[in-house]
């Protein structure tokens, strides 16, 4: 009991007190749960970031090196809420690489824009390895609206592009190529988000 129990009209500055009790005392984890529009996902150095930039106003950083991206990045495309999603590699499901907090964050988007890289020998390779994790982590990551896009198209020749292309559009009826500096590419790519 503190002094103004104590108080009175004849005790108006009690200097009693009581010792106080041990109060209770706990440890909270807060997760805040943003829900986004369009998760870029794709392998480390697809071109996610570098794509989030062109897309939006967002200065996420950009390197020649897998990995730079370690946190999720947002943008805003005409009020779509954007998130670069760091690379996720071959056992991310199981906790590679900070593969569970990566896919975490997958489950908070409505869409995926899946980003494989025009470099890759492979891109349906690449396409099925990051597929294969996210059905592993939750089956209904799967279940969500995906459009693919071939990224760095100015870094090979067209005839690469759309011989990629064609071997993309087996799996998937969304597929788009795109450069970060390429504007047309990028307004289409815009276009299909947006509408």
């Amino acid at each position: 009991m503190g002094n103004a129990h104590f108080k009175s009209s004849i005790n108006i500055r009690p200097r009693q007190s009581t010792e106080g009790e041990v109060g209770e005392e706990a440890d909270f984890h807060i997760e805040l749960l943003l829900v986004v529009d369009v998760g870029i996902i794709g392998l480390p150095n697809a071109g996610k970031s570098s794509l989030l930039n062109a897309l939006t106003s967002a200065h996420s950083k950009v390197g020649d090196f897998q990995f730079t991206t370690l946190e999720p990045a947002l943008g805003d495309l005409y009020g779509l809420v954007l998130a670069d999603i760091p690379g996720l590699i071959e056992g991310a499901s199981s906790g590679k690489g900070l593969g569970h907090k990566f896919l975490r964050h997958v489950e908070r988007t409505k869409t995926l824009m899946h980003c494989i890289s025009c470099e890759l020998d492979n891109p349906l390779e690449a396409y099925r390895v990051v597929r294969n994790e996210l059905e592993l982590y939750n089956k209904e990551l799967v279940k969500k609206p995906e459009l693919v896009v071939l990224t760095k198209t100015d870094t090979v020749s067209k005839e690469d592009v759309e011989k990629k292309m064609k071997i993309l559009e087996k799996v998937s009826d969304k597929v788009m190529a795109v450069s970060a500096i390429d504007d047309e590419s990028l307004k289409n790519l815009k276009k299909c988000l947006t509408n």
